[in-house]
This record gives C-alpha cells, structure tokens and sequence, in this order.
C-alpha cells in the first residue's frame, strides 16, 4: 500500500500517463489513424441522411375538419434554430416547410409536434412537408393527400 511520502510521485506518474495517452490520440487523429469513438460516432451521425415520415391524417379529427398529419424525422432534430451556426451542431438540427395545395408560399413548423391544419374548404387538398436544414436547405420532402369532409 503506497503511503503519503509516495503520493507525489504516483501523481507524476499519472499526469505522464496522461499526457502519453493525450499524445497518442493527437498523433493518431493528425496521421489519420483511428479517431476517439465519440468522433467516429459524431461522424456517422452527420453522414447519415436525413429522412422524412409522414402518415396519413388522424381520422378522428378529419372528419371533424381537422387535419391532424404524423409525423418523424430520422436522423435530424426538429428545433427553432437557424443559420449557419446552427447547422454546426450535432445532431443536425432542421425544420419543416409546409404547403398547402401548391401555394406560392409555405410556413415553417420548427416542434416535433403533429401537424395540424384547420379552416379549409371542404374537399380534396393536398400538403407538401419539406424537410429542411437549419439553413432552409430541403433534405427530403414527402406531399400527402386527403379530403376535407363537406359542413
């Protein structure tokens, strides 16, 4: 059992050890050697490509009038961040740009919440989901069709 005399030196030797292992991943990620596995996993994360899933609306609200659409996005976070900063940060950060019956224009939906749509006419519509990058750049895009019950 080591005693208090000896602490001064194991705690030499353990700042060496330390400053050896350090040293090794350096050389090892500038020689393009295996990298730590948290780099290695960061990496995978931000090659994967993101994918968008949307389901038909809910049923029970529709024919109510209400339009209540699914949906998941694998491999990018849905958060109200934008900018090229944003699109640093890992995992990827993103949002969706929603259009309604091929208007000229869309809004942007920045929740992991459902989609909700409500006050259309009655009848066939259609809703295009974007998903988009942090920098509004669109990654996938899936459009869903359904029809509004007549009140």
């Amino acid at each position: 059992m080591p005693s208090l005399l000896d602490a001064p030196r194991l705690a030499v030797q353990a700042l060496i050890g330390v400053g050896l292992i350090a040293a090794c991943l350096t050389s090892n990620a500038a020689n393009g050697t295996e990298a730590p596995q948290a780099e290695q996993q960061a990496t995978q994360v931000s090659a994967a490509a993101a994918r968008l899933r949307v389901e038909a609306p809910l049923a029970g609200p529709l024919a109510r009038g209400v339009v209540v659409i699914p949906f998941h996005a694998d491999h990018l976070q849905i958060a109200p961040v934008y900018g090229s900063e944003a699109a640093k940060v890992l995992p990827r950060l993103g949002h969706l740009h929603l259009t309604v019956d091929n208007a000229a224009w869309h809004w942007v939906q920045a929740s992991p919440d459902l989609i909700v749509l409500q006050g259309l006419d009655g009848g066939p519509h259609t809703l295009r989901v974007d998903l988009a990058d942090a920098q509004h750049q669109v990654l996938d895009s899936q459009t869903v069709g359904f029809t509004v019950p007549q009140h």
